[in-house]
């Protein structure tokens, strides 16, 4: 704990306004694709998810660039501020029995354009004000404090977002309200721009220049398509799988413990064993994962995974349900790591920056490929949804098999100068 408060202010106050922001939206945004799919269909609501992650994308890269420009801390309070009205006129758009889904349509994407312009200023600012000593701590404790959130809100919101919506959407605004004035009175600006940094030649084509050399390699290319691949079954929970829990579980007696739930509860509740899970099993499994062959183990954990989520798409039962998203989430915890590794070992560092941004661009794509599944999910029968996410399973896992020998190629030469 005293290392903690060793930490620059920044860094502490960013963790505690990340937790509560994190809270709060847990409780709300996992649950909008159900909100949207009442109100507007399935197919539109595919689209609208869509419409949001690709704004979202493209607000990343202009935060990214502002944020260099204009300063860490300026660029935080201007689009903290724009969403503390997107959260307001999402709560004005939800008063108890009056819904306006339009109106909540067009902040939603909207406060996607802010969450996309706040991301990249938040995450360098922690950068600026550690040196490579601190960033374990400091992400380990982000860590920790991002997933209970998760957890408390994923609770919070599966007992509250039918009947309580109204409350949710205050404590949201409430929050970011918190954390607007916290950023403006206490944070302090890491990145004062220089004269020569305003004055620079043409920034765009320099950042033109750095992506079209990343995508010339090939095998990284190949390696963030499979990555994409592997990762969007796990958005499909957030998406088609919520739904369709939702559509098909009803007043669900989970014996023996006599305990009634509805579909939103018992996605609810998935969300939360995942991310407990993920700790959990984490602490228990680190320390053998390093002993273990590293191919098999990853491999395994592919596996495992890509089993999980198979079955998470078709069954109804809770009890199978529950019991699965252990063996998922096991599968995951073999193969993150590894896969980590990997990235680091194909990223040059001269180009790290632009490596690491383009797989972000991939794991946003991750989420997309989770959000057309919506509309799969309206012209496909059950059966054929399921074989949609074992197929991108298993093609994501011959595309890593294919192209491992060539990265342990490239990690020994890196080794070797």
């Amino acid at each position: 704990m005293s290392e903690f408060f060793q930490l620059h202010r920044n860094v502490r106050l960013r963790v505690i306004i990340i937790f509560f922001s994190t809270l709060t939206s847990n409780m709300i945004f996992p649950f909008m694709s159900i909100y949207f799919a009442r109100f507007i269909g399935i197919s539109a609501t595919s689209i609208i998810l869509s419409i949001a992650i690709l704004c979202n994308m493209a607000a990343g890269m202009l935060g990214g660039y502002f944020s260099d420009r204009i300063g860490r801390k300026k660029l935080m309070i201007l689009s903290e501020g724009l969403r503390v009205i997107t959260y307001l006129m999402l709560l004005l758009s939800n008063l108890p029995g009056n819904a306006f889904p339009y109106i909540t349509i067009v902040f939603f994407v909207m406060n996607s354009i802010c969450s996309g312009l706040y991301g990249p200023a938040s995450e360098a600012m922690l950068l600026d004000v550690t040196n490579s000593g601190q960033r374990k701590l400091m992400y380990s404790i982000l860590y920790w404090a991002t997933n209970l959130s998760i957890a408390l809100g994923g609770t919070l919101g599966a007992l509250l977002f039918n009947n309580h919506l109204f409350l949710l959407f205050m404590l949201l605004l409430f929050s970011s309200i918190c954390s607007f004035i916290i950023t403006y009175k206490f944070i302090v600006e890491t990145n004062l721009p220089q004269e020569e940094q305003i004055k620079k030649r043409n920034v765009f084509k320099d950042l033109f220049l750095n992506y079209r050399t990343v995508m010339k390699d090939s095998l990284f290319i190949l390696f963030i398509l499979a990555s994409m691949l592997l990762f969007s079954i796990e958005s499909h929970l957030a998406n088609f799988i919520a739904i369709r829990l939702e559509s098909n579980i009803q007043d669900f007696v989970l014996s023996p413990l006599h305990w009634t739930l509805d579909g939103i509860q018992v996605y609810g509740y998935l969300r939360t064993e995942n991310t407990i899970l993920v700790i959990v099993l984490s602490i228990i499994f680190t320390q053998f994962i390093k002993t273990w062959p590293e191919k098999r183990t990853m491999f395994i954990g592919f596996s495992m995974y890509i089993f999980g989520y198979v079955i998470l798409s078709y069954s109804n039962q809770a009890w199978i349900l529950f019991g699965i998203m252990v063996i998922a989430v096991l599968g995951e915890v073999f193969f993150v790591p590894i896969y980590e590794s990997l990235l680091g070992d194909l990223a040059p560092d001269h180009l790290r920056g632009s490596y690491l941004a383009l797989n972000k661009i991939a794991t946003k794509g991750a989420s997309l490929i989770g959000a057309i599944g919506v509309y799969l999910a309206h012209v496909l029968s059950p059966i054929g949804i399921t074989i949609f996410v074992g197929l991108s399973g298993v093609i994501a896992i011959l595309m890593l098999y294919t192209i491992m020998p060539a990265i342990y190629e490239r990690r020994k030469q890196i080794n070797e100068t």
